[in-house]
């Protein structure tokens, strides 16, 4: 057996074997989230094209002739949807991917909003709206400080385009400028803020949720799994075993004399005497297989695609590396050691059960022999 098992509360646990839980729809809520970055990005430069099509094509159509600087914020324009092309496109529909282009797409859009709102200086229009198209993204995505930052450039740059359009220096355009900047950064700011305050709720509630979730399925004292979560993962695990026609087995293991161990040493002395075990049965295991504490002093585990042979090489690593640990009285320091009592159960051999109720039976019925045998044995069942 290689690939050591890892603790159940990090790669083990997959909301998929959750059968008896139900997931909260916030949940739900906070990965749609992740997933409509990718849509939202991709409407954005659908949006962002065909915006700038009409505005090249209106700056063109109606003038007869086009000034230099109107052809070159026109090639600057079509460099910039390009620029937001590339990148929402490279990162191929993957969330996290997208989340870190995001910024650069950002503030290519409100180059490119600014090129438009030039090109349609002369025209009659509230055209300094379109700003809205990315500053909506950033607040949606990068939060207050990603929304406020947005705002601030977004004001910058209608500022620098207001400067070099022919209205620039009227009074009443000066005033309108100014509101049009404070507007840019208090719509951003404040969208990104509520934003993120609802995303942060989300993942506190998500975290909360994962947290109650890995209390339901884990023994608190051994780190691993309980009793529950292995019957109920084992129905699918024998579904699959049965079908796909893969040995499987159960390994029942019983710590010898835990009681005598609490009476005369401590019941911190028997926690550690568990927590060792916990350990060593997680280090032997592989991601396939589902470790358990069964009972006060037990312990089940399910081996898929492992025959009976199989599971007695995984039982007595467990037994040796179990001999090597020395535990000690906190009180009066004493020293002592303990030994474990295994039995073996096996699907097919031993029974074709697909529940795997009789495959649990037979190996704590092995186990029960173990134990009237010498201390440290193990037993394979048999009729």
């Amino acid at each position: 057996m290689s690939q050591a098992q890892t603790a159940p509360d990090k790669e083990l646990i997959r909301l998929a074997d959750l059968e008896w839980l139900d997931l909260s729809d916030l949940i739900r809520m906070d990965d749609e989230w992740h997933r409509t970055l990718v849509l939202v990005s991709r409407l954005h430069l659908f949006v962002t094209v065909v915006l700038m099509v009409v505005v090249i094509a209106a700056s063109y159509l109606t003038r007869p002739i086009v000034p230099a600087a109107d052809s070159a914020a026109a090639g600057g324009l079509i460099l910039c949807v390009a620029g937001m092309a590339y990148l929402i496109l490279r990162a191929k529909g993957d969330e996290a991917r997208m989340l870190q282009v995001l910024r650069p797409v950002v503030v290519l859009s409100i180059v490119a909003v600014s090129l438009m709102v030039f090109l349609l200086r002369e025209l009659q229009g509230d055209y300094y709206l379109l700003y809205l198209l990315p500053l909506v993204s950033a607040a949606g995505y990068l939060g207050f400080t990603g929304g406020l930052l947005a705002g601030v450039v977004s004001a910058i740059a209608y500022a620098i385009v207001f400067f070099v359009s022919p209205v620039g220096f009227t009074p009443g355009a000066l005033s309108a400028l100014v509101l049009r900047a404070l507007i840019f950064v208090l719509v951003a700011s404040l969208l990104g803020l509520i934003a993120e305050r609802h995303l942060s709720l989300l993942s506190a509630l998500r975290a909360s949720h994962m947290q109650a979730i890995h209390l339901a399925i884990t023994d608190t004292k051994t780190g691993l799994f309980n009793q529950r979560f292995l019957q109920t993962r084992m129905r699918s695990e024998m579904a699959r075993a049965e079908r796909s026609k893969t040995p499987a087995a159960f390994l029942a293991i019983d710590v010898n004399g835990l009681e005598k161990i609490n009476r005369e040493y401590g019941y911190s002395a028997g926690d550690a005497v568990l927590q060792a075990l916990g350990r060593i049965i997680q280090k032997q295991l592989r991601m396939t297989d589902v470790p358990s504490r069964w009972g006060v002093d037990e312990f089940g585990v399910f081996l898929y695609n492992c025959d009976a042979a199989g599971a007695e090489v995984v039982a007595r690593r467990v037994a040796a590396e179990l001999a090597r640990e020395s535990f000690t009285d906190p009180t009066t320091r004493h020293s002592f050691t303990a030994t474990i009592a295994q039995g073996i159960a096996a699907f097919p051999t031993h029974t074709v059960d697909g529940t795997g109720a009789q495959l649990i039976d037979y190996a704590y019925q092995a186990m029960h022999r173990a134990k009237g045998s010498a201390n440290g044995s193990i037993v394979i069942w048999s009729a």
